[in-house]
C-alpha cells in the first residue's frame, strides 16, 4: 500500500484522539496544548518502537493474551470506579432504562435516561444488550466486543496484527472515554467491522447470498443507521452489478427485516414510536440534515464504483466515509447556526468522530505488522 496512505492513517488516528485530549484536558489545565503535543510525540515514539521491535518479538501470542487480560481488568476496574449516575453521558442509561422498562411492562421508547433524555438505539441493538443488563452493567458490552474484535483480528490475520490493534486502542483517549462513560457508540461500529471482516474472509458473494446478507443488513440497520455503511462499502459495487430482480429482492429483504424489528413496538404503542418528538429516528438524524444525507449518498456511490477492484482499501475507505459523514454534518450545522468556533460545545458531539477508529486502527495495524490481507471478496 502507498506510504502516503500510512501517513494519512496515522494522521487521522492521531487527530481524532488529539481532539479528545484538547476537549477534556482543557477543562483541567490551561496547558492542555502541552499535553496534546506530548501525546503526539508519544504516538510517534510508540509507532517507531512497533516498527523496530515487533518483527523481532518472540512468543507474541503469550504477550497478546497477557496484554488482553490486563486490558479487561483495567477496563472493568475503570467502569466500576465511576458512579454511572454521575456521568454526563446517557448512552448507557438509554439502553439500561429501555430494557428495564420493557421487562417491567412499560413502553421502552418512552423511558427517559438518567439525564432526562430518550434512547436512540434501534431494537436489535437494545436486545443484544440483554446479557449485559442481566449482570447489571450494559457498559460491559464495550469490553466484550473489544475482546471479540481482537480475537477476530488474531484468527483472520495474526497475533502480531492483533497485538498492534490492542496497543493502538490502548493509546487512544477516545477509546478509553467510551469505556469510562459506558458508551455503546464505538461498540456498535466494532460489531460491523467484525462482521465485514468475517464475510471477506469467508468470501461470501452478494449475488449468491441475497437472502442471508439482506437479513444481516436489515438487522444491522436496526442497531444504528450508520452501522450498515461498512457492509455497503464492501458490497456496493456487487449490488450495482446484479440484475434488477436481485437488487429489488435485496432491498425488499432489508426493508422487511428492518420494519419487522419495530413491529412489536408499533403494536405496543405506535403513536409514541412514530409521532413522539424524541423518537429514535429523530434522535439518530439530529446531527445532520436531508442535504447532508443527499451529498453523502452521492459520494458513497462514487466511492463504491471506484472501490470495485480495490477492496484492499476498504478499511480506510470505510473510515473516511464515516469521518466524512460526521464532518459534513458538523459543517452543515455550523453553517446553519453561523457558529464556527464552538466545536467543543454540547452542540457538537465529537464522540461521533471516534466511530471511524476501529477501521483506521485495523488498517494501520496491518501496515505496521507488514501483514497481508485475507483474499478479498470478488466484486465481479
Amino acid at each position: 500500500m502507498n506510504p502516503i496512505v500510512n501517513r494519512i492513517l496515522l494522521l487521522l488516528y492521531t487527530a481524532i484522539n488529539v481532539l479528545f485530549v484538547e476537549k477534556y484536558v482543557s477543562r483541567l489545565t490551561s496547558y492542555h496544548w502541552v499535553v496534546a503535543i506530548g501525546y503526539v510525540v508519544l504516538i510517534i515514539f510508540v509507532v517507531g518502537l512497533i516498527g523496530l521491535y515487533l518483527p523481532k518479538c518472540k512468543h507474541i501470542s503469550k504477550w497478546l493474551w497477557g496484554l488482553l487480560c490486563c486490558f479487561v481488568c483495567v477496563s472493568i476496574g475503570l467502569q466500576y470506579s465511576i458512579d454511572p449516575l454521575s456521568l454526563q453521558v446517557d448512552r448507557w442509561s438509554a439502553i439500561h432504562n429501555f430494557l428495564s422498562g420493557m421487562l417491567s411492562g412499560h413502553y421502552p421508547y418512552g423511558q427517559q435516561t438518567h439525564l432526562g433524555g430518550y434512547g436512540s438505539p434501534f431494537p436489535v441493538w437494545q436486545i443484544l444488550h440483554l446479557p449485559f443488563y442481566a449482570v447489571g452493567n450494559v457498559g460491559l458490552s464495550m469490553i466484550a466486543v473489544t475482546v471479540l474484535f481482537i480475537w477476530t483480528v488474531y484468527r483472520l490475520y495474526s497475533a502480531r496484527v492483533a497485538s498492534v490493534v490492542l496497543i493502538l486502542l490502548s493509546l487512544s483517549p477516545a477509546f478509553w472515554y467510551e469505556i469510562a462513560v459506558r458508551s455503546d457508540l464505538m461498540t456498535n461500529i466494532m460489531v460491523s467491522a467484525i462482521i465485514v471482516e468475517w464475510l471477506m474472509h469467508r468470501r461470501i458473494q452478494l449475488a449468491d447470498h441475497v437472502l442471508g446478507i439482506g437479513i444481516l443488513m436489515g438487522c444491522m440497520l436496526s442497531t444504528r443507521l450508520v452501522a450498515i455503511i461498512p457492509l455497503c462499502v464492501v458490497y456496493g459495487y456487487a449490488f450495482l452489478q446484479m440484475n434488477w430482480r436481485k437488487q429489488c429482492a435485496l432491498i425488499l429483504v432489508v426493508a422487511l427485516v428492518f420494519v419487522a424489528t419495530f413491529l412489536p413496538f408499533v403494536f405496543w404503542k405506535g403513536s409514541t414510536l412514530l409521532f413522539f418528538e424524541y423518537n429514535p429516528f429523530v434522535l439518530q438524524t439530529r446531527q445532520g440534515s436531508i442535504w447532508v444525507l443527499f451529498v453523502f449518498a452521492l459520494t458513497a456511490i462514487g466511492i463504491t464504483v471506484w472501490l470495485r477492484e480495490r477492496l484492499a482499501y476498504r478499511l480506510i475507505t470505510t473510515g473516511l466515509l464515516l469521518t466524512g459523514l460526521v464532518t459534513l454534518a458538523f459543517v452543515a450545522k455550523m453553517w446553519q447556526d453561523n457558529v464556527w468556533t464552538e466545536l467543543f460545545s454540547p452542540t457538537f458531539d465529537i464522540t461521533y468522530l471516534s466511530i471511524a477508529l476501529p477501521f483506521y486502527v485495523l488498517q494501520l495495524s496491518l501496515l505496521l505488522a507488514n501483514s497481508d490481507r485475507p483474499t478479498p471478496v470478488s466484486n465481479s
